[in-house]
This record gives structure tokens, C-alpha cells and sequence, in this order.
């Protein structure tokens, strides 16, 4: 291996995870002004957030078998190309299910360019170099979360919600092109966990379609609860699959560990309610406080400011008394902002914003420290497969938070009033974080005493 420039290495990795990070906070602002041209209703706007996520956790592990005989450079390429296109392609949707659509596909691309781009950033890298080019690459893509939201909201608000999905291929040609610099990582075979990959998809599609039904206006509750059983009948046959076979998709050992069950289980509860938090925070600005996409887009720019700042400080922590610490802390931060921010939807803008900051400090400092935590539970052995389904269980995490949340949001807006559903679904996910702090307590107490 040639010796790489770490800015190099750094900046194609992080167009990737960049370009991800962009398109989530982007989209997000844009989501009442595509509701508002295709006249559609929350639950629409649900399977646009969902439909990406879904396909990535559904092909992370495809994904990482593909990067592993094909080499992680082409894959990265593939995929970055792949999510850009499909979001180029998405700009000329003349329906709402056409964009639904390429926003499945773009899941596609994000699923063979997110796990890639970490064994590229490994194979051009020297021991000596790692912890740089790592904390360059984190602070390179955190400017998706900048540019997103700011950017975005600046060309929805002059050029309509479209224009948000332009800026992808600027980033995915500069990838492509300046990975040619780079070496390609080692290739082998892997066995994939087929069963339990199709069952896990087939569950969380089913719950989530099932929780999504349950919100809508004129709702099929028969359909609904009828989706929601087969969901976790499918769960219980994930369940027994991975006991069966050679090479399980999650090892089950992990979900019987009173330390990597509460570690992943928290995890996918605040992922969960952060995605969803941040959803309902962008549409109810716009809507109640009558916001401009820009506008709207500062909210969501604040919501995200301060999660860099909160990786940093969780990722220098080299021992896990202080982990555990930092990670309880801000669990139960993290709740109580919810909360606040639920009560000031409608209240001082200004002292709202400010809450959001925090609340994004407290959701960096989990990121980081989750990832931290299941390296120092696993044995080196087993940190790859740990890191992979912590991926995994973000992606389902969220899913569920914006299936979940959101219909209650709309289920909350029937009682009383559409503004006041969402305020009042915010604040359900403060409470629903709440139980972060216990499940990481447990886990992370049995990890000290380890």
C-alpha cells in the first residue's frame, strides 16, 4: 500500500457518508413543500423517509458480501453513483409513489456505498494515520448536516422542493472521480444469512407498514392489526432462524447479553425517536409557525449544529466508567429536551431553537458512544459483525420511530388539532428515550463490572 494523503482518503470516504448525511436533512426540510405539491397526507411522507431506510438496513449486509468480492472501490463507486442518480431521477417524479419509488433506490445506492466507504477509509490507511483520517473523515461528512438543511432550504425556497435533490451529483461525480487515487481493499468470500435476511426485511416492512396504516385518516384497522401480527409472527422466525444457522445476520448470543441487548436495544429506540423528532419538528415549524423552507431549514440546521461537537467528546473517551457516564447523561438530556421542545413548538422561537442545539449535542454524544460501547463488549473477533448490525439496527430503528411516532402524531392531531398531534407525539419521544437511560444503565454497568 502506497502512502495516502489522510485529507485524500478522508474526503472520498466522506462523500459518501456526506452525501447521505446531505440528502437526509435536505429532504426532511422539503417535506411540506411535497406534500403541499402532490396533496397528499403524513403517511405518504412517512414511506418517503421510510422507503430509503428500509432498503438500506434491508441490503447492508448484500452490501458488505459484495464489497467483499468485488472490492470496496467498485462498490463505493457503484453506490455512490447509484444514490446520486436516483435522486436526479426522483427530481422529475410526477407523482408521490413515483418518488417513493427512487427513494428506494436510492436506499439501494446508500446500502453499497455506507459500509464501503469505512473498508476503503481501512485499506489506505497506515496504524499510525487511522485516528486522523477517521476524525477527518467524521468532520468532512459532518458538513452534509450544514449544507443540508441551509442549502437546501436556500434553493427550495427560490427554486421548489426539486431543486434539493441537485446537489447529489456534484458529490457523486467528485467521489467517483477521486477514487481512482485510492486502493482497492483485500476481497474473499462470505457466506450470507439468506433466511434471516428476508425475514428481518419481511418484518420490518410488515410492522411498519402496519404502524403507518394505523395513523392514516380512514385507516383499514382489520389491514392494519392484520400486518402488525404478521410482522411479529415474522419476528419470532428471525428469531428462530438465527439459532439454526451457521453464520447468522445478528449473532443470538447478543440478544441474550444483558450488555449488547441493551446497548442495540437503545440504540434502535433513540434512533428512532430522534429520526422522527426531527421529521415532525420540520413540518410542524413550517406549518404553525408559517416558516419559509429556509427557515425551516435553520431549525433543522440547529437540530444538527452541535452532533459533531457531541461525537468528538464521546469519541475520545478511552474507558467505559466515563462512557457510561457520558451516555446516561445524555439519554436523559436528551429526553427532557424532547419534552421542552414539544412545549415550545408554539412558544419562544428563539428559546426552542436553542433546546433543539442541545438536543442535537446530547444525540451526538449517543452516535458515537453506542459505537464505542459494542467495541469494548465484543471481542476483536466479532467487532466487524457488532459494527454491522449496530448499522443494521439504526436503519430498523428509525423506520419504526417515523412509522411509530408519526401516526401517533396523526392519531393525537384527530383528538385535538393537527399542530397539537405533533407537539404532542415530540414529547412521546422524549418519553420513549426516557428508557434509553435504563437500558444503557443495565448494559453498560454489567460491561464495568465485566
Amino acid at each position: 500500500m502506497t502512502q495516502k494523503s489522510p485529507l485524500l482518503v478522508a474526503s472520498v470516504a466522506a462523500a459518501g457518508l456526506g452525501m447521505v448525511m446531505y440528502d437526509n436533512t435536505a429532504v426532511t426540510v422539503a417535506l411540506p413543500a411535497i406534500r403541499d405539491a402532490f396533496h397528499t397526507d403524513t403517511s405518504s411522507l412517512q414511506w418517503m423517509l421510510n422507503g430509503l431506510s428500509l432498503m438500506t438496513g434491508s441490503m447492508l449486509p448484500f452490501s458488505g458480501a459484495l464489497g467483499d468480492r468485488f472490492g470496496p472501490k467498485r462498490t463505493f463507486r457503484a453506490g455512490i453513483l447509484l444514490f446520486a442518480a436516483a435522486a436526479l431521477m426522483g427530481s422529475f417524479s410526477t407523482s408521490i409513489g413515483m418518488l417513493i419509488g427512487f427513494r428506494v433506490l436510492q436506499g439501494f445506492g446508500g446500502a453499497l456505498l455506507l459500509p464501503n466507504s469505512t473498508a476503503l477509509l481501512n485499506a489506505n490507511v497506515t496504524p499510525e494515520t487511522r485516528n486522523h483520517t477517521v476524525g477527518l473523515w467524521i468532520s468532512i461528512s459532518a458538513t452534509g448536516l450544514i449544507v443540508g438543511p441551509l442549502g437546501g432550504g436556500l434553493l427550495i425556497s427560490h427554486f421548489g422542493w426539486r431543486a434539493a435533490l441537485y446537489g447529489h451529483t456534484v458529490i457523486a461525480l467528485f467521489g467517483a472521480w477521486r477514487i481512482g487515487k485510492l486502493d482497492d481493499g483485500p476481497r474473499r468470500e462470505n457466506s450470507l444469512d439468506f433466511p434471516g435476511i428476508f425475514t428481518a426485511s419481511a418484518t420490518a416492512l410488515a410492522l411498519c407498514a402496519g404502524l403507518i396504516q394505523f395513523g392514516r385518516r380512514h385507516a383499514n384497522y382489520p389491514l392494519a392489526t392484520t400486518l402488525i401480527v404478521l410482522g411479529l409472527l415474522l419476528g419470532y422466525l428471525f428469531y428462530r432462524i438465527e439459532h439454526r444457522v451457521e453464520h447468522p445476520l445478528v449473532d443470538p448470543s447478543w440478544l441474550t447479553d444483558v450488555r449488547t441487548r441493551g446497548v442495540l436495544l437503545a440504540c434502535a429506540i433513540y434512533n428512532g425517536t430522534i429520526a422522527a423528532s426531527t421529521f415532525l419538528i420540520s413540518v410542524l415549524s413550517q406549518d404553525s409557525r408559517h416558516l419559509s423552507p429556509l427557515q425551516g431549514g435553520i431549525v433543522v440546521w440547529m437540530s444538527c449544529i452541535l452532533m459533531p461537537v457531541g461525537s468528538r467528546i464521546s469519541g475520545r473517551i478511552k474507558n467505559v466508567p466515563d462512557l457510561r457516564k457520558i451516555m446516561l447523561r445524555g439519554s436523559i438530556a436528551l429526553s427532557v429536551g424532547y419534552v421542552i421542545i414539544a412545549a415550545l413548538s408554539q412558544g419562544p422561537f428563539l428559546l426552542m431553537l436553542a433546546t433543539l442545539s442541545i438536543a442535537g449535542f446530547c444525540a451526538g454524544l449517543l452516535f458515537s458512544g453506542d459505537t464505542i460501547a459494542i467495541l469494548n463488549i465484543l471481542e476483536p473477533a466479532k467487532a466487524s459483525s457488532g459494527l454491522a448490525t449496530l448499522s443494521l439496527v439504526r436503519q430498523i430503528g428509525a423506520v419504526f420511530g417515523i412509522a411509530l411516532i408519526g401516526s401517533a402524531s396523526e392519531l393525537f392531531g384527530r383528538a385535538t388539532s393537527i399542530d397539537n398531534g405533533k407537539s404532542l407525539a415530540i414529547a412521546l419521544a422524549g418519553v420513549a428515550t426516557l428508557s434509553c437511560y435504563f437500558l444503557l444503565k443495565k448494559a453498560l454497568t454489567a460491561t464495568v463490572h465485566d
